[in-house]
């Protein structure tokens, strides 16, 4: 078994592939991308990230769009897709992630349960939507856990790519 971490398995895929990745948060506030740029050489495949926490910075950044916001939230699988499709656009990368969410019990957004997120990954012109709930009690934590989520699934998407 390899005792590389999983951050460190896709890093290193990618940049054997020579593929590229970038990154547009919302719930997880840049975890994911820290934790892609924990990994030696990251900078060979890793392109950048958006941190996009508020729905206007989603609009004028990650170029979602008001109506989207307005009939799906923030916390929705359109959302993320669309967060995901345009930063793929925009850093012009082979895959992108989005994730939103709920990690507020104290402000619970949009009606959403918290520890309720959608994840779009898009890569090359395939768009998975994936759903992410969890039990744990704390923001902190539900952070964490959906950022790990987030790496294993492009970990699953990536692994057995080749040349």
């Amino acid at each position: 078994m390899n005792n590389l971490k999983i951050n460190e398995l896709i890093v290193n895929k990618l940049n054997e592939l020579n593929l590229t990745i970038s990154t547009c948060e919302s719930m997880t506030g840049g975890a994911l991308a820290s934790s892609l740029v924990m990994s030696e050489h990251a900078s060979n495949s890793f392109l950048g990230s958006l941190v996009t926490y508020s729905p206007n910075s989603k609009i004028k950044f990650a170029k979602v769009s008001e109506q989207t916001i307005k009939e799906f939230g923030t916390i929705s699988v359109e959302c993320a897709r669309q967060m995901a499709i345009n930063t793929q656009r925009s850093l012009n990368s082979d895959i992108a992630v989005a994730v939103v969410g709920n990690a507020s019990k104290a402000n619970p957004i949009e009606n959403k349960p918290f520890g309720l997120a959608y994840v779009c990954i898009v890569m090359f012109d395939k768009t998975y939507d994936l759903k992410f709930t969890t039990t744990y009690d704390n923001r902190q934590d539900v952070i964490r856990q959906c950022a790990a989520f987030c790496l294993n699934q492009i970990w699953q998407l990536i692994k057995d790519l080749k040349k």
